[in-house]
């Protein structure tokens, strides 16, 4: 037996089962805007289109109002804002205000002055304060050295004053002594056996150099032997003195120099046994005890 199946009651099925789809995937306004294209074209979901328009409807025209609502709102507070900021900028720039008529008064800051200072005279400096600068006048220097074969000598000479000095190994090596230009004393007198021990002699030698202040006055002598093992960096730091020395010198070759740190030197000279002369510009104090060579 057939049977048949009327095409209304189908396309019924057909329209229940798309609302429910519709419903569970996007509920509200936009269920009802797929429903109802849907049911124009298809007369039988008419019913159940309207119906779901009415169960939308209410939500979408509160969601309007609420919108309506915080948009009025939000204008209230910017409006109110702007009042706020108008003020402000009139209390800031003195301007009269629209409300009063009155400008806001200006405090002018005030400066406390110091009392001014009675001058001070020279008796007024306590002695202990006073720069006594160098002693006027000039001292002559003389700087001898020999190698060991030729005399094994590295004396200092101030204005014919040997300056006393002692160091290990009898002073071979280089003898370095530093004057203060700015005071007019001797600071130190060493002595450096870079024949004996010349790494780590000349690594002292260099640092030593390269701490003496500027303008400061340096004398250097060689005695016995020992300027040919100088390294670079204890060459580089004699040239820091105005030493004009491009190498190291020959075995037991004699050294003496009068440098300026950072200047130009004074005096040098090398060979066998050399003397080197120059005169200061100031006079030297003698050193109240013997200067002894540190190590």
């Amino acid at each position: 037996m057939t049977r048949h199946v009327h095409r209304p009651r189908l396309l019924w099925l057909f329209a229940a089962f798309a609302a429910c789809c519709s419903v569970w995937r996007s509920p509200g306004q936009a269920f009802v805007s797929a429903s109802g294209a849907w049911g124009m074209r298809h007369a039988p979901c008419g019913p159940l289109v309207s119906a779901i328009r009415l169960y939308a409807g209410p939500t979408a025209e509160a969601a309007r109002v609420e919108l309506r609502d915080e948009t009025r709102l939000l204008r209230e507070t910017v409006t109110d804002l702007v009042s706020e900021v108008r003020l402000l900028r009139q209390e800031l720039t003195g301007q009269e205000s629209p409300a009063t008529g009155q400008t806001a008064p200006r405090e002018e800051a005030k400066i406390p002055t110091a009392p001014e200072a009675p001058p001070t005279r020279a008796s007024d400096v306590p002695p202990k304060t006073r720069s006594k600068g160098p002693p006027k006048g000039t001292t002559a220097v003389k700087v001898v050295s020999a190698g060991g074969d030729a005399g094994d000598i590295a004396d200092f000479f101030l204005e014919d004053q040997q300056v006393p000095i002692g160091g290990m190994s009898n002073r071979r090596g280089l003898n370095v002594v530093v004057i203060d230009a700015s005071a007019g004393h001797l600071l130190s007198a060493k002595t450096y056996d870079i024949w004996g021990n010349p790494l780590e002699e000349n690594r002292r030698l260099a640092k030593d150099l390269r701490a003496v202040e500027e303008d400061n006055v340096v004398l250097v002598a060689l005695k016995d032997s020992g300027m040919e093992n100088l390294d670079g960096e204890a060459l580089h730091a004699l040239q820091g003195l105005g030493s004009t020395l491009e190498r190291r010198l020959a075995f037991r070759e004699g050294y003496a120099l009068i440098g300026v740190k950072d200047g130009e030197a004074l005096a040098e000279r090398k060979g066998r046994m050399v003397m080197a002369e120059a005169k200061l510009p100031f006079a030297v104090r003698p050193p109240q005890a013997p200067v002894r060579a540190a190590r």
